[in-house]
């Protein structure tokens, strides 16, 4: 979850068994199933042959953060935000509310077949007081020039009356 030049924005949803990351940029979303703790939620982890694209998280509360642990990543999916993994690796999260409106969000990669040692970044995350704009790509969008034209006839019509 590290930010990107533009539109990084995260919507947290939780209910009594799961946690929710939904995404704005790619209109992705990540649901982590709760445990009590870390041992059950390790126990609990789906069998390796599944290979979810975001890899196998699970999560659990300590001290008052979240703290959510994924295995079996595909190394893929990282690749796109320039964090080398192999599907051996891991990365443990955590989100800690450090006030109304901020969360600090650290993560911890673990892959002893890239690093020599675990490696360990943060950053914060703010409460949004203003509106979301959806993401959504247009590049390569042909048929923008034909909508435009549409319009402006329409407009032409509109003020000049049909033909």
């Amino acid at each position: 979850m590290m930010g990107t030049l533009y539109n990084s924005s995260y919507q947290f949803v939780q209910t009594d068994d799961y946690v929710v990351i939904h995404v704005e940029m790619i209109h992705e979303a990540r649901v982590v199933p709760l445990f009590d703790n870390a041992d059950e939620a390790r126990a609990n982890r789906r069998p390796s042959v599944h290979e979810p694209w975001f890899g196998d998280s699970v999560g659990w509360y300590e001290d008052g953060a979240l703290i959510v642990e994924t295995t079996n990543i595909n190394p893929l999916q990282l690749s796109e935000s320039s964090i080398p993994i192999t599907k051996q690796g891991r990365i443990i999260e955590s989100f800690k509310p450090y006030s109304e409106s901020e969360i600090v969000y650290q993560f911890t990669v673990e892959d002893d077949n890239i690093y020599r040692q675990p490696w360990t970044a943060e950053m914060s995350y703010h409460a949004m007081d203003g509106r979301i704009y959806e993401y959504a790509c247009h590049e390569g969008n042909y048929a923008m020039p034909g909508i435009l034209a549409g319009a402006r006839r329409q407009e032409v019509m509109e003020e000049f009356g049909s033909e």
